[in-house]
């Protein structure tokens, strides 16, 4: 489709998607190749598993301290937990430890780089992980995105995907056929103000998904900015609050739809 035909809904990644606040922890999963792809999997106490596999697709900043953290949480939620090196060992990281603020870091040009293979290595991860991991065919999958991971999710929700259900929090890169194509529930947490993601493209989406019948949720925050489900500054009680909602959330949101699928 062309810009007309397949409107943008959440614009392509930006300098908004490098703010916020870098997260320490020591992360309990390991680096494991799946399909040739590095992978983060993060492995649920057994007393805790619920057998169920959670497909992790990252923001910018890839298989990073904050995304680990993250996919250690909902592996101590019951889910084993997969996250994609989508950026094939270049993350935005590796050019810099402060993006924002490195005159030397070329966003633009790492960003046009990595779009159309992130696209590319995420749909064969997916079927690899299912390959891998399906074998009994009594797991179930479910998956979650935060910004640039956002458009992964709907692709797995549509009906070529493996999800039973998935979230996404603050959406890049995401076009009108992204939500067209969602067959299976999907919820959006999202700021009240974001320049990605504004009001009338946000009330677009509830549209398409209303009109669609479409299983859906969607929460917003105020007084939070894009990116705020992945680095926000835990100092400020409200952003830790607001962080950890958005979290419970995914992990409600995924418990119902596996308990009634």
């Amino acid at each position: 489709m062309n810009p007309v035909e397949d409107p943008v809904l959440a614009k392509p990644a930006n300098l908004c998607c490098l703010k916020g606040s870098i997260h320490s922890g020591e992360p309990a999963g390991k680096i494991v190749q799946v399909g040739g792809v590095d992978t983060y999997v993060a492995t649920p106490d057994e007393k805790t598993s619920n057998g169920h596999v959670l497909l992790f697709f990252p923001d910018a900043f890839g298989l990073h301290i904050n995304n680990f953290l993250t996919m250690d949480a909902f592996a101590a939620c019951g889910y084993l937990t997969l996250g994609v090196d989508y950026f094939a060992g270049d993350p935005i990281w590796k050019h810099s430890q402060n993006p924002l603020n490195d005159p030397s870091f070329d966003f633009q040009g790492w960003k046009n780089e990595h779009m159309s293979s992130t696209d590319r290595i995420a749909a064969k991860w997916a079927k690899d992980v299912e390959i891998e991991y399906g074998k009994n065919g009594k797991v179930k999958f479910v998956c979650a995105g935060h910004c640039w991971g956002a458009r992964f999710v709907c692709t797995q929700l549509s009906k070529d995907g493996i999800c039973r259900a998935g979230a996404i929090a603050h959406p890049s890169f995401m076009n009108e056929s992204h939500v067209f194509n969602v067959n299976a529930p999907i919820l959006f947490s999202v700021p009240d103000t974001d320049s990605l993601f504004m009001p009338e493209q946000r009330r677009r989406a509830v549209e398409i998904m209303t009109n669609g019948k479409k299983r859906y949720n969607m929460q917003i925050f105020s007084d939070v900015a894009h990116g705020f489900a992945s680095r926000a500054f835990l100092s400020d009680p409200y952003e830790k609050w607001a962080k950890e909602q958005s979290f419970k959330s995914f992990v409600q949101w995924f418990d119902f739809w596996l308990s009634v699928a």
